[in-house]
């Protein structure tokens, strides 16, 4: 491992932002230590006596938030385990100031006063912050108390409920059919679907513009007078359209065949009477289909020279007055559209407020929105500061540059008070911000890398003002990367093409590496494409072949980690052998090249992680899930039986689904019933596919997958074979089944076609802990790190106007709206406008300064080594991650052997290979020695005996006479003694014993006036399918048993039915725990009567009792003597037919007892 130090300048940078006492606005470079800073300066303020509770950290993700936390922890309670000589040393350097004796007993308080602090650090996102705000201030932020944050199951549910309740509202009715007729439903959905992304700003502007004066307003974010007309414009252009009869006369004689053919539109556009087609013929005559004007010079022949200029130059005169016409046309039309489309985004827009405020929930937008409005409203955020005010000492802002202005302004009123100079309490009070605006990513979610630097402007005059110490500092010092990294992202970042929009001031990077002794490379691999194949189409290609660049290169990656794995390659910078976590792949978007990265690794028995974001419904795990479901509902769908056969869960080969599938005569299911009664190998398949069809009648959706999961190893099997990274869509698709039943409609079909339709994608936090390659996107890989990266350049065009949105900010400079910024909708092309080509020019520019900043993180992620490769696709577009770092260091760099003979690489490095040899087994880590580990480390445990299953009394004879071990094991009996009689129709038995149970239990709970009615209408409604002769004589032997005197008291008020009893009786020198339920039970001071009821034939006496059923009534009885030491216990077995009591001896039931105790 290679040593360095740091330098001077870095350690009094940090410290200086990490005084506590100073508002600091910290610019750091990508593996700067802004995590270090932020936590030590957490430390510091902790050390100088601010309470826990009053230092807010806001962090961008909860990883950080947790990382952080961590670390803080980590630290505190370490000081608990130093001497006072080793506390004061290290604490003099973290305060550069002497410790006395006072200070060191409060440091080593800190750790115990933050773990007891009430809420704990608060050290959270902004969301999280906002939430529990909103919590607290439930009433003046007027939203609900119990409010839940909206997730994505229910926010598609709430959608999908807005747009149908939007499609049956009355009031947009005629906006709706205006709008449908000219744009298709896939713009009618991305319309919705931009308007709940951008709900607030949007609503904000609607209210504005629809207030009053709409057709005025709309008009004027198109530049349009308010009394020009459509059909003033059209009258105007078709007047200036049309040519002089002598020059339409003199084109057609001395014209070319293309001036001809021009003319001849003249005549079409004269018939013409659509508004529509008019317009279409003008724009082909004057103008190209790219909307250019069209060139007339080269169209006459050489005849008509002396007089084609005048006709030429007339030509060009009505094209430049046709543009500005045309473009007033289109405009106006847009404003109808517009006006249609607004409309029905606001209606939209207020059903889904309704349904989230009648549902109580609140999504992540609404949280900021909420707590902006909690704290600027009027009367209310006076109470609120007052009470923050007493609350907030310090905040801490990591990763500044990604927070959008909205979220800006919460932080601006947070620390308003700060800068007063007039607060509670006479402390000093800060604000420290950090973050790099070379790394600002998330434009989509608001953010700007200007936002960062204004920001910090504004924090610096309102200190200035204040009179407080404020410092911005530059850390360009980096900890994570070696000096050939860092020299390389500069080279790259030298010319102002490339670093124009790396930050506010536009300025090149500089970064100073730390480790400058530790060999480091940058290698660059020559982009591949595709092949050009003279013959296609060959026949000894597999059909699911699949031969592109992407492949190709997802293929010589995995061949370059599985070679270095295997042979073990070394990271002389480290001092040891490269493992799976070094090693992570960077790619821009998730197409089909991280799939074939995963597969080829997972080939080479290289560990990886897979995507870092996956839709559940794309990973095999989970489709075969729902091919088992399928097949449950429906045994005849083959395909869905077919798959799940060969799914892990049964794991039949090829062989064995063609001897099911192959010649069969009926269904894939039907066959396998066949063949699981004569080849013992399909056995096992069918009884545990029989069992899920009748188990999914009986459960609900997750039960019925944990069981399939869980109890029958099915995560077990799919691991196997799939990997680790099945264990996350296997958590995420059962806890959507829970959502899903607890939200959805019940039922596996309800189920399966919720999940087939929504496709939720699940997001995957890694671990870098575990020894798997890392595949994600730059935008996941954000504050990761690895010794080893490959940054994969897709190729693609960096904009492309399909990928914009429709719904377009533009900057509003209108008197009639008080919004600084608007929307205008441009569904496609042929509404296309000056202000919507502004408004696309614009998002054009922001969209290429970004593609540069994910550049500038994807490189800094790399610790030891960077690999930049790619490939392109049909069409190569320059410009290009790969292209800019080729352009920058090829120059620089000496040419290797590539991964393929066909592709090109580059070394680039400008730290010397270590000439010291590495002892390959060497660790940077000195492992401590341990004392050996006791013998039974060595002995594998002894089993420990099974639990026994609780005996029921009913079945305990035929288990006593059994064997043994069935106390231990599983095997559960459940033969009901009406079984036991002798009986034509047994089903009828049983159900004729539970119906007259069921009486027995509930009549005597019932006013006794109305026994026979309840009975009968209780007969009536279960037994219905009985004769009236069999109803009236289960009636009869109810009315017996219930009026018979001696049996009164186990009917009184006081008695009990269907009591469960548990307890422990020795049998066969075993204890067995023995569980059961008693028929009646009638409990006095000194005696118990208890009685259980058989519906079955009567024997002659006592003597001809069935011994199980003797035996029951003696475990009965000896738990209920357990139970009640002190009392006596009667017995009595009761028979339905003719009213017959045994009252049974209780010296034949213990004798009983004692038979089968030893």
């Amino acid at each position: 491992m290679t040593l360095f130090s740091i330098p001077e300048a870095a350690l009094d940078s940090q410290a200086t932002a990490t005084h506590p006492k100073t508002n600091v606005w910290v610019s750091a470079n990508a593996g700067s230590g802004k995590t270090h800073v932020l936590s030590e300066r957490v430390i510091r303020l902790l050390l100088n006596g601010t309470p826990p509770a009053r230092i807010l950290c806001l962090t961008y993700t909860n990883a950080a938030s947790a990382v952080m936390q961590s670390r803080i922890f980590r630290t505190l309670s370490s000081w608990n385990e130093l001497d006072d000589e080793q506390l004061q040393k290290t604490l003099s350097q973290l305060e550069n100031e002497p410790i006395n004796a006072q200070k060191l007993t409060y440091a080593r308080q800190l750790f115990a006063r933050a773990l007891e602090t009430p809420g704990g650090l608060k050290i959270q996102t902004i969301h999280a912050f906002c939430e529990s705000l909103l919590h607290y201030f439930m009433l003046e932020a007027n939203i609900a108390g119990h409010f839940e944050l909206l997730d994505d199951i229910n926010r598609k549910k709430l959608l999908q409920e807005s747009r149908r309740q939007l499609l049956e509202h009355k009031d947009a009715q005629s906006s709706l059919k205006h709008l449908l007729k000219v744009v298709s439903e896939r713009s009618f959905n991305q319309l919705l679907y931009e308007a709940t992304e951008k709900q607030h700003k949007l609503s904000d502007f609607l209210s504005s513009l629809l207030s009053e004066n709409e057709e005025e307003k709309l008009r004027a974010l198109f530049n349009l007078a308010p009394d020009e007309t459509n059909q003033q414009l059209l009258e105007k252009i078709q007047q200036i359209a049309h040519l002089p009869l002598y020059a339409l006369t003199h084109c057609q004689t001395y014209g070319n065949q293309n001036l001809k053919d021009m003319i001849a539109k003249f005549s079409q556009l004269a018939e013409a009477s659509c508004e529509t087609t008019i317009i279409n013929i003008i724009s082909d005559i004057y103008f190209t289909t790219a909307g250019e004007p069209r060139s007339f010079s080269r169209l006459s022949c050489k005849k008509a020279d002396e007089i084609w200029p005048f006709i030429q130059q007339m030509i060009e005169d009505k094209q430049s007055k046709l543009s500005v016409l045309l473009e007033k046309y289109q405009c106006l039309k847009s404003v109808t559209l517009n006006r249609a489309a607004f409309q029905i985004c606001a209606i939209y827009l207020k059903i889904y407020t309704n349904l989230k405020k009648t549902n109580g929930f609140l999504d992540f937008d609404d949280l900021i929105e909420r707590t902006l409005h909690l704290l600027q409203r009027k009367g209310a955020s006076q109470w609120v500061h007052y009470k923050l005010d007493s609350g907030l000492d310090h905040i801490l802002l990591d990763e500044a540059q990604d927070t959008n202005p909205e979220q800006w302004q919460i932080i601006q009123l947070l620390a308003q008070e700060f800068f007063t100079g007039h607060s509670q309490r006479d402390n000093v009070r800060t604000l420290f911000a950090v973050g790099d605006e070379k790394q600002s990513i998330y434009s989509f979610q608001g953010a700007a890398p200007e936002n960062f630097a204004a920001n910090g402007r504004m924090i610096q005059k309102k200190a200035q003002q204040a009179k407080q110490k404020f410092e911005k500092i530059q850390l360009n010092y980096s900890f994570r990367s070696t000096a050939d990294v860092l020299k390389s992202v500069d080279l790259v970042f030298e010319t102002p093409e490339n670093y124009k929009g790396l930050s506010a001031e536009n300025t090149k990077t500089v970064h100073e590496a730390i480790r400058v002794h530790s060999p480091g490379d940058v290698i660059l691999w020559d982009a591949l494409s595709k092949e050009k194949n003279e013959f296609p189409d060959d026949w000894h290609v597999t059909v699911d072949h699949l031969d592109t660049p992407a492949i190709h290169l997802a293929e010589k990656i995995a061949e370059t980690i599985a070679g270095w794995l295997h042979k073990g390659e070394m990271l002389p910078a480290k001092g040891r052998l490269m493992r799976a976590s070094d090693i992570m792949i960077l790619v821009r978007k998730r197409d089909e090249f991280v799939s074939a990265l995963s597969r080829a690794l997972k080939q080479r028995n290289v560990p990886v992680a897979g995507a870092d974001r996956l839709q559940l419904t794309n990973h095999i795990s989970v489709r075969d899930l729902m091919a088992l479901a399928r097949f449950v509902l429906q045994p005849q769908d083959d395909l869905s039986l077919a798959c799940v056969l060969k799914s892990p869960l049964f794991a039949l080969t090829e062989e064995e689904l063609f001897q099911l599938a192959a010649n069969r005569t009926g269904s894939l299911w039907q066959s396998l019933c066949m063949h699981a009664s004569t080849h013992l190998s399909f056995k096992d398949t069918f009884e545990s596919l029989s069992k899920y069809r009748n188990l999914v009648d009986k459960m609900p959706v997750f039960e019925f997958y944990s069981h399939i999961l869980n109890n029958d190893k099915g995560r077990q099997k799919i691991l196997a074979r799939l990997g680790s990274e099945a264990n996350d869509v296997l958590d995420a698709f059962m806890d959507y089944t829970l959502t899903i039943q607890k939200t959805g409609l019940p039922g596996l079909q309800a189920f399966l076609e919720t999940l087939s339709t929504s496709e939720p994608e699940i997001k995957r936090e890694f671990d870098q802990n575990h020894e798997e390659v890392r595949i994600m996107t730059i935008h996941a890989a954000k504050g990761l790190e690895a010794a080893v990266v490959f940054l994969v350049d897709p190729g693609s065009a960096i904009w492309h106007p399909q990928h914009a949105p429709h719904l377009l900010k533009i900057s509003l400079n209108n008197k009639h709206l008080n919004d600084e910024q608007g929307f205008i909708w441009c569904p496609n092309a042929e509404f296309n406008t000056k202000p919507s080509e502004k408004a696309l020019s614009h998002l054009k520019e922001r969209a290429e300064e970004e593609y540069k900043r994910l550049l500038y993180v994807g490189m800094t992620r790399a610790e030891d080594r960077l690999f930049i490769c790619g490939y392109n696709g049909e069409k190569i577009s320059s410009d290009t991650w790969l292209q800019l770092v080729k352009k920058a260091l090829k120059p620089h760099a000496v040419p290797i052997k590539g991964p393929a003979e066909d592709i090109a690489a580059w070394r680039f490095h400008i730290t010397p290979s270590s000439s010291t040899p590495i002892n390959q087994e060497a660790s940077y880590i000195e492992c401590p020695t341990f004392p050996p580990l006791p013998d039974f480390f060595s002995h594998k445990l002894p089993e420990e005996p099974a639990l026994p299953r609780p005996l029921k009394p009913s079945v305990a004879s035929l288990s006593i006479e059994a064997d043994n071990e069935l106390f231990s094991h599983s095997k559960q009996f459940s033969i009901s003694p009406v079984l036991g009689e002798i009986n034509t129709n047994r089903a009828f038995s049983i159900e004729y014993g539970n119906i007259v149970h069921r009486l027995l239990q509930y009549l005597p709970n019932c006013d006794p006036e109305k026994h026979r009615d309840y009975a009968r209408h209780y007969l009536n409604t279960k037994a219905s399918h009985w004769d009236e002769s069999q109803r009236e004589k289960a009636l009869h032997h109810v009315w017996q048993i219930l009026d018979h005197s001696y049996l009164k008291p186990l009917f009184s008020d006081n008695s009990r039915a269907e009591v469960s009893l548990m307890g422990i009786v020795k049998i066969r020198g075993k204890e067995q725990a023995i569980s059961g339920q008693i028929d009646r039970l009638y409990i006095t001071k000194n005696s118990i009567i208890f009685a259980d009821f058989k519906t079955g034939t009567p024997p002659a006496n006592e003597t001809a009792i069935a011994s199980r059923y003797l035996l029951q009534m003696a475990l009965y009885r000896k738990i209920l003597q357990v139970i009640h030491p002190n009392k006596d216990v009667q017995a009595l077995l009761v028979y339905t037919k003719e009213a017959k009591i045994f009252e049974l001896s209780p010296e034949k039931l213990d004798a009983l007892l004692d038979e089968i105790a030893t």
